[in-house]
């Protein structure tokens, strides 16, 4: 089970350093008075904030999936019963789905979220050619 707290705990992290990277370059055009820079800056941290908030939950059930699935996997090679093994074994299989789902949905979430920051890198490249 400790692959799906590895996952969680990575992308945690990686967008928790962009959000504080973002903070820095929003911290940069205050600084600097430019407020176009900074409302690009407010878009990237409000972006990546939201990507972070929306994804826990997702990451939490995709771990607690992986973690009840391998507990039902063992539990069937354990078993000495046909019947509850076969019980386990589709219990691992429901897990495995749910598991499944919570990719699906995660990658859904990556997908929206990286076609917004595209569209603020695009809009950063702008302003920095009028500069």
């Amino acid at each position: 089970g400790c692959g799906g707290f590895g996952i969680r705990n990575f992308l945690t992290l990686f967008l928790s350093i962009e959000v504080s990277k973002a903070m820095s370059q929003l911290e940069v055009a205050l600084e600097a008075k430019d407020f176009k820079a900074q409302e690009i800056a407010e878009r990237r941290v409000n972006i990546l904030t939201r990507q972070l908030d929306e994804s826990n939950p997702v990451l939490t059930q995709i771990s607690d999936a992986m973690t009840a699935e391998s507990d039902a996997s063992n539990a069937a090679k354990a078993a000495t019963c046909e019947k509850e093994k076969k019980r386990l074994l589709a219990e691992a299989e429901e897990w495995k789905k749910k598991k499944l789902d919570g990719n699906r949905v995660l990658q859904e979430l990556s997908d929206r979220y990286k076609a917004m920051m595209k569209e603020v890198r695009e809009e950063e490249e702008e302003n920095k050619k009028k500069e």
